[in-house]
């Protein structure tokens, strides 16, 4: 709800500025190659051979599998001479390389398998070549346009499903600003320094010393310290600095901890402003909840169910039964208090009715992607099996695995392979060959100990590694094809941490509890499900995501196992933060093996160690009724008090009478609260109350798997025949399907131009409890700095 008629004034002047004065521009980077800009041109594309006219309507797909897209697209062509317009359709398939931070995905070895053109001579078969993988058109398109078309097909019921353990972490929750230090098992003593010993087996820096029988931790730019490792914890006062700093300088150079939060943030300060946070300390799986104060609950209409409005975790409480649920990384949990729990797990699938029934302009509409049955928890599904891909050399990729002392093998759980416990790249043996997986790309060996060389297949028993196994995240990193220089990776936000239960649902993490390998100084860490702030959003601007809560309660940059424990999250995080999008899951790590690895990628924007980012004008928005906050593009206008938005050329406009959105040239209009948006090119018209959307005279043709074409008017969908008529389609079911096509086709293309000209973003980011010098106690998911709830800033 808005608080203030003041507030929403204040708001509306800022939205308006953002229109009426640019920002820094930031250009779309083109490929040196094609000189063509990210996600090529809009639909319908053109192209002009043997002086016909050749338009190229957004494809429809039939299936879009690891890298391999299978699809249809409805065409026109006008011969010289003639008046009369031949509609037909083509199919195709190619080989994808999907760049998710950019959102684009660029097409190699495009094949035409069929054309049908009834009204042409020879079927068409003289325009052949201007379907061919040498025309632009082919070059490259948007990933939101394919992504959302996924929605229609059933693609969502064909991943695999993983047994998951839901046992509740322990759940601490906080009224005040707190921070959490995760230590892996029993807390592991290493010399460091003099008396001191660092406990190794976190990420945080934990020192003690048993002299003085005190333990420190570092926070900010300074220390505390405690009689015991489970607390109290108080500001260090009388604590040998010099050496500690010492300890803390040479930790930090050799990435063997860090520090919590900011270091160049005052800790003395917090404590005079009174926001210095409590620390928690837990051996065992934890996750931490914070509020802003006392829980102050806001109901949510239509429902029986309220939320805590002052925390950016997801907790409600249900009116009728007065338990109280939150929401951890895609897992449910119940209490009858907040505060003192107990607490059980919920499976998805009994929730109380009314989660379901919250309306997805509420500021909990995020919670949908982990209810199921709901379009949210679909898209997650989808969202959730498009990899990241690459094209690496095959002789420029090295790999060394370092073993803490002489390999250690042993068995993986229900299966004849062994993997290496002491070795923090993941090495698994099968039938005497080895196989390690670094940054998502696979390298065989004969020997354990190498030498290694990309691998160009990997077993298919390797993808049944279960998930009682702490590498079971290998087994969403795939090889799908290789050439004598090349080799074709990819992997999906399962490498990640995400798993689909058989509830259907995306969640982070397995639930099991690994044990870690600790030897010497040597510690190979157990993949976490809690601890690290995991949560998923949605919007309808940006799709779904997976961001963390980071900053100093993790102790850590990202999860420091899987793919990213060596190089940290900062290094790979797009651009645009974590918010909508894919968030983390569209970070790429495969720009760590550098030009030289990563190769033979058509577009110069997909490359991620240039760090090219096709990006247009931007500026910051506040959006008061759902409280997030992202960026707004230049050129587009936002009604903070309904939700109505319309961005590009031309103009738009929505008639509150008749609930119709109406619009011209080109842009894209919808509305931010109730997820309704759909393309205009030149004319649209749109009800958001029915759900109808038709955007006519641009991209506005539609084939089926026959070969029969359809377009919509303001009357109604159409069929097109040989004899050049339109008829009106009689079917309800048929005209569902086409209504289904048409909105998720304008949906994708309101996302990419909402993406490729600054956007609104997802919930993530945003706020703090001090904002202040570099972010305050922000955004109290795990109570880091600079907003988080996977906010990145």
């Amino acid at each position: 709800m808005l608080k203030s008629s003041s507030k929403r004034r204040n708001t509306l002047a800022l939205v308006a500025s953002l229109i009426l004065v640019s920002s820094p521009s930031v250009l779309p980077q083109g490929s040196a190659e094609t000189g063509t800009t990210p996600g090529g041109d809009p639909w319908p594309r053109k192209v002009t051979l043997q002086n016909a006219a050749i338009s190229i309507y957004q494809p429809q797909l039939e299936s879009w599998t690891g890298d391999l897209l299978d699809a249809y697209a409805a065409v026109t062509i006008k011969t010289p001479g003639s008046a009369v317009t031949n509609y037909g359709v083509i199919w195709f398939t190619a080989r994808t390389e999907i760049d998710k931070v950019n959102r684009v995905v660029t097409l190699e070895g495009f094949t035409l398998t069929k054309q049908n053109f009834p009204t042409l001579a020879n079927n068409g078969g003289a325009y052949k070549g201007a379907f061919q993988s040498a025309m632009p058109w082919t070059q490259s398109m948007p990933l939101d346009e394919l992504e959302t078309a996924l929605s229609t097909t059933s693609v969502d019921q064909q991943q695999q499903h993983i047994a998951v353990k839901n046992a509740p972490p322990r759940i601490i929750v906080s009224t005040a600003p707190a921070v959490l230090v995760s230590i892996d098992g029993p807390p592991v003593l290493r010399p460091a320094s003099g008396a001191f010993a660092e406990v190794l087996n976190t990420r945080a820096l934990m020192l003690a010393n048993a002299s003085a029988n005190q333990y420190y931790v570092a926070l900010m730019d300074g220390w505390m310290q405690a009689a015991n490792i489970n607390g109290p914890w108080s500001l260090s006062q009388n604590a040998p600095t010099a050496t500690l700093n010492q300890i803390k300088a040479s930790a930090i150079a050799s990435n063997r901890h860090q520090v919590l939060g900011n270091r160049r943030q005052s800790l003395q300060q917090a404590y005079s402003d009174g926001e210095a946070p409590t620390v928690y300390v837990s051996s065992t799986q934890a996750e931490l909840l914070l509020t802003r104060g006392p829980a102050n609950y806001t109901a949510i209409p239509g429902t029986n169910l309220s939320y805590v409005e002052n925390s950016a975790d997801d907790i409600f409480l249900d009116g009728g039964t007065r338990q109280t649920y939150v929401l951890i990384g895609g897992r449910w949990f119940t209490s009858p208090s907040l505060m003192n729990g107990p607490w059980t797990y919920v499976p998805a699938t009994i929730l109380p009715a009314a989660f379901s029934q919250i309306p997805s302009y509420s500021p909990k509409a995020d919670v949908l992607v982990s209810v199921p049955g709901t379009p949210q928890a679909k898209e997650a599904v989808i969202a959730n099996q498009i990899p990241q891909t690459a094209t690496i050399s095959r002789t420029a990729a090295h790999l060394t695995v370092k073993y803490g002392g002489a390999p250690d093998f042993q068995s993986i759980e229900g299966t004849s392979m062994q993997y290496a416990v002491n070795s923090i790249t993941p090495v698994v043996e099968t039938a005497g060959s080895y196989y390690a997986c670094q940054t998502g790309v696979w390298f065989f060996s004969s020997s354990a100990t190498g030498p290694w060389k990309v691998a160009t297949s990997v077993p298919p028993e390797i993808y049944s590694i279960p998930p009682t196994s702490p590498i079971h995240y290998v087994t969403y990193a795939k090889v799908y094809g290789f050439t004598p220089t090349s080799v074709y990776v990819g992997y999906t936000p399962g490498y990640y941490g995400t798993v689909l239960t058989p509830d259907g649902l995306v969640v982070y993490g397995t639930g099991y509890s690994y044990s870690p390998y600790v030897s010497g100084n040597f510690w190979v860490p157990s993949p976490y499900t809690y601890g690290v702030g995991a949560n998923f959003s949605w919007s309808a601007d940006a799709g779904w995501a997976l961001g963390f809560g980071l900053g100093f309660a993790a102790g850590y940059v990202g999860p420091w196992w899987g793919p990213v424990g060596y190089w940290g999250w900062g290094a790979a995080a797009p651009a645009w933060g974590w918010g909508g999008w894919g968030g983390v899951a569209s970070s790429n790590f495969y720009g760590h093996w550098g030009n030289a690895v990563y190769g033979g990628t058509r577009a110069a924007w997909a490359n991620p160690y240039t760090g090219n980012i096709g990006a247009g004008s931007r500026g910051r928005f506040y959006n008061p009724v759902t409280g997030t906050s992202g960026v707004g593009a230049r050129g587009g206008d936002f009604n903070a008090y309904t939700g109505n938005f319309a961005a590009g050329r031309a103009g738009a406009a929505y008639n509150p009478t008749t609930g119709v959105v109406k619009g011209g040239a080109h842009g894209v209009v919808g509305n931010a609260y109730s997820g309704d948006a759909a393309s205009v090119n030149r004319g649209f018209a749109y009800r958001p109350s029915t759900g109808n959307g038709v955007a006519y005279n641009g991209n506005n043709l539609y084939a089926d798997h026959d070969g029969n074409i359809y377009r919509a008017n303001s009357s109604g969908w159409q069929q097109h025949f040989n004899d050049g008529g339109w008829k009106g389609l009689s079917s309800s079911n048929f005209r569902s399907s086409l209504d289904n096509q048409s909105f998720s086709r304008g949906l994708g293309q309101h996302r990419w131009g909402n993406f490729n000209s600054g956007g609104w973003a997802g919930r993530f980011g945003g706020g703090g409890f001090a904002d202040r010098g570099f972010g305050g106690f922000g955004g109290f998911r795990g109570g880091g700095f600079g907003g988080f709830r996977g906010g990145r800033r």
